[in-house]
């Protein structure tokens, strides 16, 4: 692994040799000079107070109705009959709804205003496919023919840079895939977030040295272009380079397991200053077909523990107050219990955005639950385009049109 101690000259060859930075994961071919798209005016970076965006994508497609739930529809229990939530357990938020007990932090969240709830969340047409719908959802487009994903387009229109966007993970989503420019990815889930420290001018030389060989040396492109599937733990590269910064508390970690890791390092490097835009995350486990209720509690807790342990982290650092969490999933679940006390695929859902900056509230219209589409799930009312152009003209500070292949009106979550 490189060493701070060492010229540009000594790193380029070491990480050639080893295979090191081409294992970063991320496609350096784009000619330095272009970028698809018009031109934008500069954008402010974290540390000048631009916005940062956290993504994550709950794998399985989460059943929105028993994470938001409709406690005060007398036909919510009477079609969800034994995996119904009551309304004894709910955590009440309004008009007529409550979040799913184990939402405690969330809720707490949500009390303090930091909350947007957006309802009616799909597309036409839905499609039940998990692979499918996700490569919608994260391409942006409904056809399912966009080879690049809207983060990755997004990051086609700025300046190359290695730490741009960044996703925690094994496999790099199409949503972070571009044209000329994808994401970075670290497989941070094998390192504990207690040992990797995170400030100080180490990390900014560090960062340093990513952009030098991104910028100059055209044989390292190369490479990184050949590394396949390779992975670089970037997080103990960070850990040795760092051994005398401090870290931040990752309490939550332990409840909210790999997932929870992830959102510490991610805290931990917004905390320190990294010049990163846009974060990537997931959880998986919500195909819930069966045996619901249990599986639920359990996973429910742990989103919750590591999403107000992320923001209880980031109390205090000025990056903080402008980082935007968006939850997302593939689909939704019908309206009607299957034998199995589960629930099957289905359509209009719920999304969250949440952070400091974020006007909470409800947004979009709550489909009827009597009222099904012919897979008796719920109507969509709300194009999840319309909160990526809110995100990608809020956040990422870029026309949206140019981005989504044409014009939504956005959310006004912030």
């Amino acid at each position: 692994m490189p060493s701070l101690s060492m010229d540009r000259r000594q790193f380029l060859a070491g990480a050639l040799a080893t295979g090191a930075y081409g294992a970063l994961h991320h496609t350096l071919g784009v000619p330095r000079s272009r970028s698809i798209g018009p031109k934008v005016a500069p954008r402010l970076s974290p540390s000048q107070g631009g916005r940062i965006l956290v993504l994550l994508t709950l794998y399985g497609g989460n059943d929105g109705l028993n994470t938001v739930v409709p406690f005060s529809d007398p036909s919510y229990i009477q079609q969800r009959g034994s995996i119904a939530i009551p309304e004894s357990s709910v955590l009440q938020i309004g008009q007529g709804f409550g979040l799913h007990p184990a939402l405690t932090g969330i809720k707490a969240l949500w009390d303090a205003g930091q909350v947007a709830i957006i309802r009616g969340v799909g597309y036409p047409n839905p499609n039940y496919s998990h692979f499918e719908s996700m490569d919608i959802w994260q391409s942006g487009n409904p056809s399912g023919d966009q080879p690049t994903g809207w983060i990755g387009r997004w990051l086609d229109t700025t300046r190359p840079d290695p730490m741009q966007a960044l996703w925690l993970g094994a496999n790099l989503p199409l949503a972070f895939v571009g044209k000329n420019q994808q994401a970075s990815s670290i497989a941070a889930s094998s390192s504990p977030a207690s040992q990797i420290p995170t400030g100080g001018a180490e990390l900014r030389s560090f960062y340093a040295l990513l952009q030098q060989a991104h910028r100059y040396d055209t044989k390292l492109q190369r490479a990184s272009m050949s590394a396949g599937t390779n992975m670089l733990a970037v997080s103990q590269v960070i850990s040795q380079s760092l051994q005398h910064a401090p870290a931040v508390a990752q309490n939550f970690a332990a409840t909210a397991g790999s997932f929870g890791t992830e959102l510490g390092v991610v805290a931990q490097l917004i905390s320190a200053g990294m010049p990163t835009q846009v974060y990537g995350v997931s959880l998986n486990g919500f195909d819930s077909h069966a045996g619901e209720l249990a599986s639920y509690a359990t996973l429910l807790k742990q989103l919750d523990s590591g999403v107000a342990g992320f923001f209880k982290s980031l109390r205090g650092v000025p990056q903080g107050a402008q980082t935007v969490l968006v939850i997302y999933t593939e689909f939704g679940r019908r309206v009607v219990a299957n034998a199995s006390e589960g629930t099957d695929h289905g359509s209009g859902n719920t999304a969250f955005v949440i952070g400091p900056s974020v006007k909470g509230g409800f947004y979009g219209d709550q489909p009827s639950l009597t009222q099904l589409d012919s897979n008796g799930s719920l109507a969509v009312t709300t194009d999840f385009r319309t909160i990526y152009s809110t995100v990608l003209e809020q956040i990422l500070d870029v026309d949206p049109s140019v981005i989504l292949g044409g014009q939504f009106t956005g959310v006004p979550f912030i």
